[in-house]
């Protein structure tokens, strides 16, 4: 975890070139539209490829929902097993469908001569590396031994992390948050009320 920690601050930092200087003139709230693009730009209701492909979104979500809870399972293996597995019991039905949702993600992008063009061998590997992740937690609930099998799966998973698409996991936030404050240093975020 340190591995990745590390990796993917030194990779978001010279990302953003040591951090840019904002050269227009401030108009609005930095914080505000942080604030706002974190949360409610980020509904449904305001991403145009949610309208039109909602089943995929919906599926994406269930998937991404099941790592957190993976994720989480695994964070508390490491700092409490008996908590972790405790964990894995309870949310191992979530775990199942992410599982299940991952798979579907993946043979859609098979199965699409669209997606096809446009995925790396990454792509491929990200979403079975993801979805083994979420197997070997969800199977905690059924072998007590399986604990062991599923830190040294994550250990393994995070050391590929910050070399692959997974290191998305830290730059999607990382992208908003400078996004939402350039945004609201200038003004555009939050939009004005209509009629404003």
């Amino acid at each position: 975890m340190l591995w990745t920690i590390v990796a993917l601050a030194a990779q978001i930092r010279a990302a953003r070139g040591g951090g840019r200087r904002e050269h227009s003139r401030r108009q609005g709230s930095p914080g505000r539209g942080l604030a706002y693009f974190m949360t409610i730009a980020m509904l449904p209701a305001h991403k145009e490829s949610v309208r039109h492909h909602p089943v995929e979104f919906a599926v994406g979500m269930i998937f991404h929902l099941g790592l957190l809870c993976a994720l989480a399972g695994i964070v508390m293996l490491v700092i409490n097993p008996a908590l972790g597995t405790v964990w894995c019991h309870g949310v191992w039905p979530v775990l199942v469908v992410a599982l299940a949702a991952g798979l579907v993600l993946f043979v859609r992008r098979l199965a699409s001569k669209y997606l096809r063009f446009m995925s790396s061998p990454d792509d491929y590997l990200a979403v079975l590396a993801s979805c083994g992740l979420l197997a070997v937690t969800g199977l905690i609930a059924l072998d007590p031994r399986v604990p062991l099998v599923a830190l040294i799966y994550a250990c393994l998973l995070f050391i590929y992390m910050p070399l692959g698409k997974l290191r998305h996991a830290a730059f999607f936030f990382a992208a908003r948050a400078d996004q939402g404050r350039r945004l609201g240093y200038r003004g555009v975020y939050p939009p004005a009320a209509q009629g404003e």
